[in-house]
């Protein structure tokens, strides 16, 4: 359970990160010289959802893939909405709070079949 917490913190943490930080990415194509540059903060979200992955193979190779891989998107796209709301300052609207409460009774409906 500890590794799938940090798993989804991880993957949150990378997305949110990413996000943050594209703004002050640049992809350059001139007089065929390729240059790209990345900030900081998109590096480290890199990093964190790179974790995020290796982690997540050593709990699916430890876990029921049909039970984990649910409660694994699940976990994550609701974390990833409260960081969105809360750190990107993003607007959500009523069918967004609807699907992540859905969302949270597949994840009861799961347990409770478990």
């Amino acid at each position: 359970m500890f590794l799938f917490l940090v798993y989804v913190v991880l993957s949150t943490s990378g997305l949110i990160l990413v996000k943050l930080g594209s703004q002050a990415n640049s992809i350059q194509i001139t007089n065929a010289v390729f240059s790209f540059s990345m900030s900081f903060t998109t590096i480290i979200g890199f990093l964190c959802y790179m974790f995020s992955f290796v982690l997540w193979m050593v709990i699916i190779s430890k876990s029921e893939v049909s039970y984990i891989v649910p409660m694994g998107v699940a976990f994550t796209n609701i974390a990833v909405l409260i960081g969105s709301k809360l750190i990107l300052q993003e607007q959500v609207s009523l069918g967004t709070v609807i699907g992540t409460c859905v969302i949270i009774l597949g994840i009861v409906i799961i347990q409770i079949a478990k």
